[in-house]
């Protein structure tokens, strides 16, 4: 049995998921303690903390490039997500909207350059130093060979 190296992720992603269904809960059941809670709050906790998490996992994690930059994106945009569930938890000024979400894509920018240290794509053998194909290669065994006597 094999455990997962993003158990830690994936358990915390979970858990946050539980919280904000039983404070959802909660706050049907005992609403004069927990009447503020709604949907929106909880969709709210759920794609931010998401997000958090899928930034986080592109920084620190291991991956293909493309698979970090999707991390990436895939962040910024539950983050706008519970953005736009926050503006409906809570009453925020429609003339700051679109600000705060092109600093949201402005910092995926900048959170993918620096998840993939620059990189464009996974480089190629062909791309290193001192790599040889398969004729220089097989050339360089030749040579061995009769140099050897073969």
């Amino acid at each position: 049995m094999s455990i997962s190296k993003n158990i830690l992720s994936k358990a915390l992603i979970a858990l946050i998921w539980v919280i904000a269904a039983v404070l959802w809960l909660l706050s049907i059941l005992v609403e004069e303690t927990f009447g503020w809670f709604s949907l929106a709050w909880a969709a709210t906790i759920i794609a931010g903390s998401t997000g958090l998490v899928m930034l986080l996992r592109a920084l620190f994690g291991k991956g293909t490039v493309p698979g970090k930059k999707f991390k990436v994106w895939f962040g910024i945009a539950l983050i706008l997500v519970a953005f736009a569930c926050l503006t409906s938890a809570i009453v925020v000024p429609g003339q700051i909207i679109w600000p705060i979400i092109a600093i949201a894509i402005t910092v995926g920018i900048l959170i993918s350059i620096l998840a993939v240290g620059g990189k464009k794509w996974d480089q190629g053998d062909n791309q290193n130093v001192g790599y040889k194909n398969y004729h220089q290669r097989k050339a360089e065994e030749d040579a061995k060979k009769l140099k050897d006597g073969e």
